[in-house]
């Protein structure tokens, strides 16, 4: 290389399978894109991937001999618990919620939050369904379910077109036990809501399969156990089922998730908050000081 310039590439996904999810697996530039990932993943002097599996991926799909390390993302620093007291403040300042302060202090209400780009690549649909499910039970067979606060967060070109759909699922009492409020928020309040609410709902599907949606590492940061879409292969890396938080792989899966964890009688919720204030205690110096760190010579 130039100037004796070492080109290290950090992989968090694939751009070929990315790409294909809008032109086709066959298509002449999904094909020439994944041609070109692993010509330059065959000239770097070391790679970097988030997960374990991509790194089998890069090492026996790509035939990669150069150093292939795991370096799994981490939270930033603005992710972290919050206090009973920073709890509070926030949400009574929070205008969306305002109306439900007293009832999501008290738990009669339960706070969820969910972050989407409102992109085809996520099934929203797979979420209203579960609303739905659990509206139902909860206004016949589990009349202890308490209603439910759902933040959305994001932008994104369906985003109006889910917000029809969830005003005539309102209008005909699907949602009666559920507020759908959809907000666009600055990194300090996303931050803020993740710590305030009862569990995160992640919609990721994975392009790859071996990649890990951020949205979930920034939940652990805040301790906020997740439920997330689970049908993929590095899934187990981020996620400890039924420790920090679970998985699903349909939309009565996600709903019994949420009768099983907001049942008042059930502790099951508690113990997914103690595995996640747990793993919010995982780092970036934890993880970038042995991997990234030793390779660059900045630690020994």
């Amino acid at each position: 290389m130039f100037r004796g310039t070492r080109l290290v590439v950090d992989w968090h996904n694939f751009g070929y399978s990315i790409l294909a999810l809008k032109l086709g697996a066959d298509h002449p530039m999904v094909k020439i894109s994944k041609v070109y990932e692993k010509v330059l993943g065959r000239a770097a002097s070391a790679n970097f991937t988030v997960t374990n599996a991509m790194a089998k991926v890069l090492r026996s799909g790509m035939a990669i001999r150069t150093p292939v390390l795991t370096l799994h993302d981490r939270p930033a620093e603005l992710y972290q618990p919050l206090t009973d007291s920073e709890r509070i403040a926030f949400l009574q300042k929070y205008p969306p919620l305002a109306e439900h302060f007293n009832s999501i202090i008290d738990r009669k209400m339960r706070l969820v939050v969910s972050s989407t780009s409102w992109t085809a690549d996520e099934d929203f649909d797979l979420l209203l369904d579960a609303l739905c499910s659990y509206t139902a039970s909860a206004t016949s067979s589990h009349p202890q379910l308490p209603e439910l606060a759902v933040v959305i967060t994001g932008k994104g070109p369906l985003k109006q077109h889910y917000l029809d759909k969830i005003k005539k699922l309102d209008a005909g009492d699907a949602l009666e036990m559920v507020n759908i409020y959809t907000d666009w928020l600055s990194f300090e309040d996303y931050a803020l809501l993740l710590g305030s609410a009862d569990l995160g709902v992640s919609l990721h599907t994975s392009s790859s399969g071996v990649d890990l949606p951020m949205k979930v590492v920034d939940m652990f940061g805040a301790a906020l156990p997740v439920a997330g879409w689970s049908k993929y292969a590095a899934w187990p890396e981020l996620v400890t089922e039924n420790v920090n938080g679970k998985g699903f792989n349909s939309a009565e899966g996600l709903a019994d998730i949420l009768r099983e964890l907001f049942d008042p009688e059930s502790k099951h919720l508690m113990r997914l908050r103690d595995g996640a204030r747990a793993e919010s205690k995982q780092r970036w110096s934890s993880e970038w000081d042995p991997v990234a760190g030793k390779l660059f010579g900045v630690v020994q």
